[in-house]
């Protein structure tokens, strides 16, 4: 089974990026699993500020991330691709690392627009082997 995760924040890119490995994916005989990622932060120091702060984000993160699983679905056709979805409180590169601590991934997919997120994740695969693919 080829796992694969790929990090979203809801952006163009990150949404050609799905469609991108979707596409690529469409007629592989192969299962595979995709977890769909989006990590919020609350930057907020006021401790009751930040209960409600990081409320809204978790709902926020969550919502899209069902609504881009929705339109995942819609893109493929391919019954041997499931997809997941995790949203995930910390910074991309600190929520990755722990999710390669825990399991393999084949390949680790994001949208240029990543902008810095892309070379910190680029250093936290270098340690796992795990390949990037950035559209």
């Amino acid at each position: 089974m080829k796992n694969i995760l790929i990090a979203t924040d809801f952006s163009h890119h990150s949404k050609y990026t799905l469609e991108y490995v979707l596409n690529f994916l469409e007629k592989t005989p192969d299962p595979c699993h995709i977890l769909l990622l989006n990590t919020y932060l609350v930057t907020e120091t006021d401790e009751e500020k930040i209960v409600d702060i990081n409320d809204v984000l978790k709902k926020k993160s969550k919502e899209s991330l069902q609504e881009e699983l929705e339109r995942a679905r819609a893109l493929t056709r391919n019954p041997n691709i499931n997809i997941e979805i995790s949203s995930q409180l910390g910074t991309v590169k600190n929520v990755m690392w722990k999710l390669l601590q825990k399991e393999k991934f084949d390949l680790v997919a994001m949208g240029k627009d990543g902008g810095k997120h892309v070379e910190t994740v680029a250093g936290v695969l270098k340690e796992y082997e795990c390949p990037l693919l950035i559209t």
